[in-house]
């Protein structure tokens, strides 16, 4: 009876949190509507002086404590095509997760560190599966930045403006690039210069190499000079990162190796233990202190095996 009381109350608490995700996500929205509707019948007649654009990224339309979730959980609302699981699954599989943790953490704990541990463990769980779905949708942006830049040089060797080339660029390049460059030629359609328009997809992606193209554009804007020249420069160097960064990858792949061996050994010695020993094994499974010990364990394996991953996505990132 108090395992399903308290089941009952971890998914409450949980549900009640998807809620406040998505009534916060709504409220956003909904304010940037009126903001635009707002700044639309406000409009002034005319300039009384001429301001020069600024590159500088525009602060998010969402509120302080919605980019805190967001930025906790790695959910970036702006980038719905990067969510390969709908984050309505994703809310359902954290609420499932919390129910787990309450369930193992009453009988393991009590009552109160389970209540403590099962929203945690929800919360956590959603993170995961955000930070997994945002750095695949990153990598796999970050491996067509030499094309996209190749084909903007191509274009402008062809005689094609700058705004042109971008076109081209979604038109022609492969997804996610194409849905990334579409937004940077929608902005620049509303009046954004192109360089504020690039620094919005590094804003988007973290991709340190579209603000280097941000800032040479906007250098070469005021000083001049042989734009396809400076972008072949430009190309040359990501180029060299993306292909080190491939490097980086492979060479970590012992490491990754080292590390899933790491993590299989304990499961593979316990299924050795309980069909030669099983008293032992039964230690772990039947008395309550044994149960501790064993999720002790868990914790520790997991804590290094996460900073096994840290250090390997570090070294690659440098």
């Amino acid at each position: 009876m108090r395992t399903g009381l308290l089941l009952i109350a971890a998914l409450v608490l949980m549900l009640g949190m998807a809620l406040g995700a998505i009534a916060l996500v709504r409220g956003g929205s909904g304010r940037l509507l009126r903001e635009r509707v707002r700044g639309i019948s406000a409009a002034p007649a005319a300039a009384s002086a001429t301001v020069l654009p600024s590159i500088r990224v525009e602060n998010s339309t969402h509120g302080a404590l919605s980019l805190r979730l967001f930025r906790f959980l790695r959910f970036n609302p702006d980038i719905p095509q990067e969510q390969i699981i709908a984050w309505p699954l994703v809310a359902l599989f954290g609420l499932v997760v919390a129910g787990v943790a309450a369930m193992t953490g009453s009988n393991l704990l009590g009552r109160i560190p389970a209540l403590l541990a099962a929203p945690a463990a929800g919360l956590l769980a959603c993170r995961a599966v955000f930070s997994w779905q945002h750095a695949r949708y990153c990598h796999a942006v970050f491996e067509q930045i030499p094309d996209a830049l190749g084909l903007i040089i191509r274009s402008i060797r062809a005689g094609l403006p700058l705004a042109e080339a971008l076109r081209a660029v979604s038109r022609d390049i492969a997804s996610p690039t194409r849905e990334e460059f579409a937004r940077v030629v929608g902005d620049m359609v509303i009046g954004r210069p192109i360089e504020v328009a690039l620094f919005r997809l590094h804003d988007r992606t973290g991709l340190t190499e579209y603000a280097f193209l941000a800032v040479t554009l906007g250098l070469q804007a005021q000083t001049g000079g042989s734009l396809a020249e400076t972008l072949e420069n430009l190309v040359d160097t990501v180029r060299k990162r993306v292909a080190m960064v491939k490097r980086a990858s492979a060479l970590a792949g012992e490491a990754k190796a080292q590390a899933g061996l790491l993590a299989v050994l304990p499961f593979v010695a316990a299924v050795l233990m309980a069909a030669s020993q099983p008293f032992y094994i039964r230690t772990f499974t039947e008395n309550p202190a044994g149960q501790r010990m064993a999720l002790v364990g868990l914790g520790l394996m997991l804590m290094g095996l996460l900073t096994i991953r840290w250090l390997i996505r570090r070294a690659s990132r440098d």
